[in-house]
């Protein structure tokens, strides 16, 4: 077996650790190129104090500025991209660590009900709601805007997003505080709310709206989490399964033509019914009523074992049937 290196060691350990390995990869990535850019800016152009005695930024904080979500939505024109890449950015090293431990704390419980695919929508979705909360509370609000609107940096939201998500979906869920005191996963997400509505206001500059922007969105999108109706679940089909009228955005193998571009129209169905009815006793209704019963519980264990991405076709297709009864 060849001997890899530490570069290509990394890469592997990225690529099989799943969809929450990858966030939080991407959150250090981007953490470590800007305390590079600030560790080189620094050497080279110190930071200075005004004539106020006011410390100015260095270049790593300069070049921060951009990823950060501005507290004023004007400025979106001129870095649109913000409203993702906040998401990904952290004040500090202290700001950075607690987020990722938090991550991969929640990320590992959500993966466990609703997969991966749902985590990144979850994660993406309620950073971009929680900012827009944030900016709308602020305009509204005049007494919150006292000191300004603080700009927006920082996996809190997202998080808040996935771990409400999580602990709305299943409440009773037990995890080990520390290891060692078994609580349930709602009695965490009430302390987190509830910390967040108490230090809204204050004049720390923490982003508690944010964060119960996020928490919001968490709650909402788990509301008939399976059901066809879902709003996350229409997002999914709609960005990995895109669908325009009778057309199906699937590559046709079979086509090679321009004209048709590979893709293929779906192609018109016709139902028949059968004229013979089917008349069932009563134990044969119950006994159909029961397998039915046991067949939709088992795949409910199943996700709660390997997460919604783990079901087959069909037992999708059950689920989302019985949603609608």
């Amino acid at each position: 077996m060849a001997k890899e290196s530490i570069g290509q060691y990394i890469i592997r350990l990225i690529k099989q650790s799943g969809m929450l390995g990858k966030l939080i990869a991407a959150n250090t990535i981007v953490f470590l190129a800007f305390a590079i850019i600030g560790l080189i800016g620094n050497l080279s152009y110190p930071p200075e104090y005004s004539a106020e005695g006011f410390m100015l930024p260095g270049v790593g904080e300069i070049a921060k500025g951009y990823f950060i979500a501005p507290g004023d939505p004007s400025e979106l024109i001129y870095k649109p991209w913000s409203v993702i890449t906040h998401m990904f950015t952290h004040a500090d090293f202290r700001h950075f660590i607690f987020n990722m431990i938090m991550l991969y704390f929640s990320g590992s419980i959500f993966v466990r009900f609703f997969g991966e695919r749902r985590l990144l929508l979850t994660y993406l979705l309620g950073g971009v709601f929680a900012y827009a909360l944030h900016l709308i509370v602020y305009s509204v609000f005049p007494g919150m805007a006292v000191y300004g609107t603080p700009s927006i940096l920082g996996a809190s939201a997202s998080i808040m997003a996935v771990f409400i998500g999580a602990a709305f979906h299943q409440p009773s869920f037990k995890v080990n505080l520390f290891g060692v005191f078994p609580v349930q996963l709602f009695i965490l997400a009430a302390i987190y709310i509830i910390s967040d509505l108490a230090g809204i206001g204050s004049q720390n500059r923490t982003a508690y709206v944010a964060h119960l922007g996020g928490a919001l969105f968490g709650g909402l999108s788990v509301i008939n989490a399976f059901s066809s109706k879902n709003f996350m679940n229409r997002i999914d089909r709609l960005i990995f399964k895109l669908k325009l009228g009778n057309f199906s955005f699937k590559r046709n193998k079979n086509s090679s033509s321009k004209s048709s571009g590979g893709w293929r129209k779906k192609p018109k169905m016709k139902v028949y019914q059968s004229t013979k009815a089917s008349a069932q006793t009563d134990d044969e209704y119950n006994s159909s009523k029961a397998e039915h019963k046991a067949r939709i519980d088992a795949i409910l264990d199943k996700i709660s074992k390997k997460g919604y991405e783990g079901l087959t076709k069909e037992e999708k297709d059950i689920l989302f049937n019985e949603s609608k009864d």
